[in-house]
């Protein structure tokens, strides 16, 4: 192994001293450097090697480990900074080990029973619940069943919840998960849970992950995705209910932070946040079905017996303890930012309120949605305060952004330090600072919810309304926002970045894809777009097309290729080793397949061609290089990194070939004119990913040079024919700033044609790269719109590009090399559609030639029987 000691920074933040804090940081790791992991260890600055495990997310072609997942338990002063260092173990090196429990697992009957050392939990398949049983010492502080689901429709009936599948995920002597899933059912109606409970050595502390999905398509009448849909479900309440064993005596809670804790005896009590508390907590954002509002009040309310008292936003917990102090406690991570929500004390139980009945207008769970909860569980049966706290404020955890930078683990990523754009991090930086930053946004149209939180404000929608109600558009991770945050968190090691990708990967995992296999294979498991341009979200929520927008004319749609954004997921997951996004990945690969897939329609019983749905732009007649196509490609080269399926790549090769071709008449693609056409970029950009994925495989084949002199053939065109697109803004229905912020695109598209070009030729390609990066910043920053969400996303994400090319031009290696390969003539590819109406045009017109020839047959026949011989 070569020698390596990468820096991990922890830092304690919130003024909380941590005797025993769990640190979870996955780590980027140059191409063979680490086979095994356990082959390394993190130690500290002293030689101390604190209880640590570790698990590859994601390796390099060679087996190597790319990304690799550490979970450390060490202390923490409040304030205090740790430098930690991820090194090879070595034999008789002289490091001491720190002492700590180890977790076991124990699987017997159809149960799983873990000790952690602190407590032993118990998950039983015949019980429909996240949690069986909690002990401490042999005593129980779960009575019987441990806790239980409570839900309940609209109209009152209650569902049933059962078990289907429980296992062991991702266990380790440090932490274990258990997972499991089940259903929900109401007479025909069905809705699917799942579960994840991760439990940590040396801890009393479960968190619990909770999902709910209604697995039913949406109906989309007319191509609208508006609440009130046939295929929703309407629900009064879902609870998670924790039971204690012992006579609960006293309660102990706090609304907004650990330093206001309340002591009172037992007694019915509800805390309910039933909106943001925000200044715009009653806008247009939060209407139900017949578009009015669904929030009653400002900020939550908490009652106490009679007593009642409130305030705006509450990061809250409630604890219930017995006169001999054994005690549970539970609350939900972003409590009020997922409003509405409910923590009570009712009935003998902790209920914890995710879908909570205190809210008057119900809940709508679209066809095809889900929503995720983490809820922060502890137990005790001493007199100390819970951990709660500290999991509500964690500390902030990152790996050195030079180490990051040398992995090349995260492609064009250029450490901030290293960085020589001023201009460029001075323009990005204001989404995470100052006082229109991204979070700041939120606050406009009141960007919360548990539908709502984690999407963008799509304030360039809103530049000309006028109105006492804010314009409601939203994002949905138009242009891979969540992958541009990752980039500059590891770049940065500002956590500021990565709060707001987890939001947003959030969201756009729960609400943005469609989680059906029920719909048409055009949409099943695809993304929805951002809300409509410059019309209301209206009562659509995040799903692009409302009725009340469809005045006249055709109108509606749904899932597009042209927007699927995956990059951003991939990241998420090898970060966090989250599997939600990694299945999200997945999931979008196959909707590409999908939906290309000419068996899977209704033209399938006479023509099984591929539709072109995967690889058209703007219409289906259009099948040569855009973004949806790029996308597309894009899509199954993730998936393709994250599972080595060579059915993503072969796929992926064939769009691409069907899209593109080494002798195009560019010329009459009509590129010079923008407005349905720029989006070549995008797939040009895609084309260079395919190129960078297959050196790194080391598969120098057909496929490689057809892509090579492919993307050489249009860059060549780009650098002579393209201008900065504010000099043609004549030639676009509407002017914007973001025609100047999509420059960035060819000033990428340029060094990447750059290192795979030939040597004379890459001077001009770089110059006109550095021509385009800066017009790019300075056309931008002239127009006053300028830090709207969706130029800043866009520079976000690409912006750094150009500096990582100008920093390794010299050391980058590419394959420029001649071929002896012949790709012949480009070829019109015919969707299935186009080829079915041309052959059954073809049949008419035989039939029709068929028929006049009876005909003439007939008039023969008759006039030799009626003319005289």
């Amino acid at each position: 192994m070569r020698e390596l000691k990468l820096p991990i920074h922890v830092e304690e933040r919130a003024g909380l001293a941590r005797e025993s804090c769990p640190v979870r940081v996955s780590v980027p790791l140059p191409r063979g450097l680490c086979a095994e992991a356990g082959s390394v260890q993190v130690v500290t600055a002293s030689g101390r090697v604190p209880p640590q495990q570790a698990r590859p997310l994601l390796s390099w072609p060679d087996g190597s480990i790319k990304w690799l997942l550490v979970e450390l338990i060490v202390p923490l002063a409040a304030r205090e900074r740790l430098s930690l260092y991820l090194q090879p173990k070595q034999s008789g090196a002289q490091h001491v080990a720190e002492v700590w429990p180890q977790l076991s697992v124990l699987e017997r009957d159809g149960c799983v029973e873990i000790d952690t050392g602190a407590a032993t939990f118990l998950f039983d398949n015949r019980v429909a619940a996240p949690l069986a049983a909690a002990a401490i010492g042999g005593r129980q502080i779960l009575a019987a069943g441990g806790t239980r689901f409570h839900m309940q429709s609209l109209a009152g009936n209650t569902f049933t919840a059962v078990l289907e599948k429980m296992e062991v995920t991702a266990g380790g002597p440090l932490s274990a998960s258990v997972t499991l899933e089940g259903s929900f059912t109401d007479g025909p109606t069905r809705l699917s849970w799942w579960s994840r409970a991760h439990l940590t050595a040396g801890s009393t502390l479960v968190q619990l992950e909770i999902r709910i999905r209604n697995p039913r398509p949406a109906r989309h009448s007319g191509g609208v995705w508006d609440l009130g849909d046939r295929g929703s479900v309407l629900l009064r309440d879902f609870s998670v209910c924790l039971l204690p064993a012992a006579s609960v005596t006293h309660l102990r809670w706090y609304a907004e932070g650990a330093e206001t804790e309340k002591v009172e005896l037992q007694r019915p009590w509800t805390l309910y946040q039933d909106s943001s508390g925000g200044d715009q907590w009653n806008c247009d954002n939060h209407v139900d079905r017949n578009g009015k509002p669904s929030v009653s009040f400002r900020g939550y309310r908490v009652r106490a017996g009679a007593d009642t008292g409130e305030g705006l936003r509450a990061t809250p917990c409630l604890t219930v303890a017995a006169d001999d102090t054994a005690w549970l406690a539970a609350t939900v991570q972003d409590f009020w930012q997922n409003f509405p929500k409910a923590l009570r004390w009712e009935d003998g139980a902790l209920c914890v309120g995710l879908f909570p009945r205190e809210c008057v207008a119900g809940f709508e769970l679209q066809g095809g949605e889900q929503k995720r909860h983490v809820l922060l569980c502890d137990f005790g049966v001493a007199p100390h305060q819970t951990s709660i706290p500290q999991l509500q404020l964690p500390p902030a955890v990152w790996v050195d952004p030079v180490a990051v930078e040398a992995s090349q683990a995260v492609p064009y990523l250029i450490a901030r330090e290293h960085a020589a754009d001023a201009q460029l991090y001075v323009y990005v930086d204001n989404i995470v600072a100052g006082p229109h930053s991204f979070k700041s946004r939120r606050e406009l149209i009141d960007e919360f919810g548990w539908r709502n939180f984690g999407d963008l404000y799509a304030d360039h929608e809103a530049v000309n309304h006028r109105g006492a109600q804010p314009f409601i558009s939203h994002y949905n991770n138009q242009y891979d926002f969540i992958y541009g945050a990752l980039v500059h968190f590891l770049a940065s090691g500002d956590l500021r970045w990565r709060e707001l990708a987890e939001d947003a990967t959030r969201h756009s995992v729960d609400i943005d894809v469609y989680h059906t296999t029920e719909d048409k294979a055009a949409f099943n498991g695809g993304l929805f777009w951002h809300t409509d341009h410059y019309l209301p979200a209206a009562t659509c929520t995040h799903r692009t097309y409302s009725r009340r927008n469809a005045n006249s004319g055709s109108y509606g749609g749904g899932p597009s290729n042209e927007h699927n954004y995956t990059s951003g997921l991939l990241l998420h997951y090898c970060l966090s080793g989250d599997p939600h996004s990694a299945e999200a990945v997945l999931r979008l690969a196959d909707w590409v397949i999908d939906m290309d897939d000419g068996s899977l329609t209704l033209l399938g019983l006479f023509d099984a061609g591929q539709t072109g749905f995967a690889s058209s732009t703007v219409n289906l007649s259009y099948q040569k290089p855009g973004r949806g196509a790029g996308n597309s490609i894009n899509a199954l080269l993730d998936a393709y990194a994250l599972s080595a399926d060579r059915r993503y790549m072969t796929k992926a090769e064939q769009l691409l070939q069907r899209c593109v071709h080494p002798a195009d008449d560019i010329e009459s693609l009509d590129l010079r004119h923008p407005e349905h056409r720029w989006s070549y970029l995008v797939f040009l950009q895609v084309l260079g990913k395919y190129l960078d994925t297959k050196v790194e495989l080391g598969e120098l084949d057909y496929h490689f040079y057809y892509a090579r002199d492919s993307l050489l053939h249009y860059a060549d065109w780009v650098r002579d024919h393209e201008v900065p697109y504010k000099d043609i803004l004549d030639r676009v229905e509407l002017p914007t700033e973001t025609w100047s912020a999509h420059d960035i695109r060819k000033s990428h598209i340029l060094h990447l044609a750059a290192g795979y070009a030939p040597a004379p030729a890459r001077a001009a390609l770089r110059e006109r790269a550095e021509f385009f990066f800066a017009r790019c910043l300075q056309d931008l920053l002239s127009f006053t719109t300028a830090h709207l969400t969706r130029p800043l996303v866009i520079l976000c994400v690409y912006g750094h590009v150009p500096g990582y090319f100008r920093r390794h031009s010299q050391t980058l290696q590419a394959a420029s090399a001649a071929h002896a390969h012949r790709f012949g003539q480009p070829t019109q590819f015919v969707p299935q559609r186009a080829a079915f109406k041309a052959r059954f045009r073809g049949r008419l017109q035989l039939a029709g030639a068929e028929l006049a020839r009876l005909a003439r047959d007939r008039l023969v026949g008759l006039k030799s029987r009626v003319l005289p011989r």
